[in-house]
């Protein structure tokens, strides 16, 4: 069963005359419980805060009644997200706990993941090839230097090369059904809108644009297929990989060998038939971009209302009796061979060159790992500011502001921002429980680097 882990009123709360709430509700709430910071159980108030957010971004508010229910239709904002939040507890997408007057708020995993689903498929048309490619790549290499330790993410690679080719078809199927969805329009406004809010800002701009650009993330396939065949051609590499899917997945050695090779051929079978594929696309591509370029330059050489135009000019000529004779007309051709649509010509691929790979200059690493280290001698943390208060009072309870030492540049950022820790947000509290920066309206310059106002800092005595 598809939805046996689901309950069963758990689609009434989007198929009711009230789903477009429900939906902006759900989609601001999946950022709320995907917050991987935070504690996954809410309180109550926080979620009908959350649902009064989205309420207050929407345009209109408009409340139907699917069934009779106890209390009166929503007039305000918090009534609105009083209703929609019982819906949701109704419906199964909310489950409260009660912790004697403490009411918490979670999603079940179940739930959870279709949500999950559901925002992805909402949000689908944005992808990262470069991203995946490298990802798979990594893994690979990973592989091929410790096959033993770390043969598991083979896996890893074979679920992203899946889901990356299988990213690849819904391109084709999706620029497919938009060239039969605009081809079927007869309003050239539409077909144009069409284009350019569903292809250029869905598809093109995200996806196929990534593909024909000469930088693109293809580069690497050949690596890629070559240390994928490498897999397949080595028994000894083979044997530690499916020893390791052995130890991970807790399966037989025949079933682990099997999972192997069925993992490396799906990726070379990813990697491999990419050029069919993208040819496939760029034929669709060019059938789509050459109707919205003819309905586009249609509707540029048009004139508005000229129909009216000449539906009046037809009028005033049915007045005369005699039409008039005209002597002085500029003879021009309507219709000629400048009128016809030119296509646009197809793009055709770059020439294929041999890449070599760029090796960065030891001078070039030192430098960054130089530049790296300076800014994170600038960064304020606050185990820094902890360390010097420590190092700093030693002896004593308190330390006057010239008798702070400055050795280094983490030193002089930490000293600098004493006047400002209680500026520096919650998680500065830590220090000023521990420590009181006590200031006078006299001016000092400690030590040549800076001139500031005098204080002294004294250590909290421990409650």
């Amino acid at each position: 069963m598809l939805f046996k882990h689901l309950p069963d009123e758990i689609f009434q709360a989007l198929s009711g005359s009230n789903r477009a709430l429900i939906e902006a509700v759900l989609n601001d709430l999946a950022d709320v419980f995907y917050d991987h910071a935070e504690d996954p159980i809410k309180d109550k108030s926080t979620i009908i805060e959350s649902i009064e957010d989205t309420l207050h971004k929407l345009d209109t508010l408009a409340w139907h009644d699917d069934q009779k229910e106890s209390f009166d239709s929503p007039k305000t904002i918090h009534d609105y997200a009083l209703r929609i939040y019982h819906r949701l507890v109704n419906t199964g997408w909310l489950v409260e706990e009660q912790e004697l007057y403490r009411v918490s708020v979670l999603m079940t995993p179940q739930i959870s993941m279709l949500l999950r689903s559901l925002v992805e498929i909402s949000r689908h048309g944005k992808r990262n090839y470069g991203a995946t490619v490298l990802s798979i790549l990594s893994n690979l290499e990973s592989v091929a230097k410790h096959p033993k330790e770390r043969g598991v993410t083979l896996r890893q690679s074979a679920e992203a090369s899946r889901d990356f080719s299988a990213h690849l078809n819904q391109i084709l199927l999706g620029i497919r059904s938009l060239q039969r969805e605009l081809f079927a329009s007869r309003d050239p406004k539409a077909i144009v809108a069409g284009f350019f809010d569903l292809f250029v800002e869905g598809i093109l701009i995200a996806d196929y644009k990534t593909i024909k650009t000469s930088n693109n993330p293809f580069r690497f396939r050949r690596q890629i297929l070559e240390l994928t065949q490498d897999f397949l051609s080595n028994p000894e590499t083979m044997g530690q990989v499916a020893q390791c899917y052995v130890d991970q997945q807790l399966i037989t050695m025949a079933e682990a060998q099997a999972m192997v090779e069925k993992d490396c051929r799906d990726i070379i079978q990813t990697f491999s038939n990419i050029e069919q594929r993208l040819e496939r696309i760029d034929e669709y591509r060019y059938r789509l971009e050459k109707r919205a370029a003819d309905t586009a330059r249609y509707m540029d050489s048009s004139r508005p209302g000229m129909a009216n135009k000449v539906a009046g000019i037809i009028a005033d000529v049915a007045k005369f009796d005699k039409l008039p004779i005209l002597k002085d007309v500029i003879g021009a051709r309507f219709v000629g061979m400048a009128s016809a649509a030119q296509p646009t010509k197809r793009r055709e691929p770059p020439p294929p060159r041999v890449m070599t790979p760029s090796e960065v200059s030891a001078d070039a690493i030192k430098l960054r790992d130089h530049q790296r280290r300076f800014h994170e001698a600038r960064q304020v943390t606050i185990p820094k500011m902890q360390n010097y208060l420590d190092k700093q009072i030693t002896i004593g309870d308190s330390k006057h502001i010239l008798d702070f030492t400055i050795e280094s540049v983490e030193d002089f950022v930490c000293f600098d921002h004493l006047r400002y820790v209680g500026s520096l947000g919650v998680s500065a509290k830590k220090i000023e429980e521990s420590f009181e920066i006590q200031f006078t309206d006299q001016y000092l310059d400690v030590h040549n680097f800076v001139e500031c106002r005098e204080f002294t800092v004294v250590r909290r005595s421990k409650a």
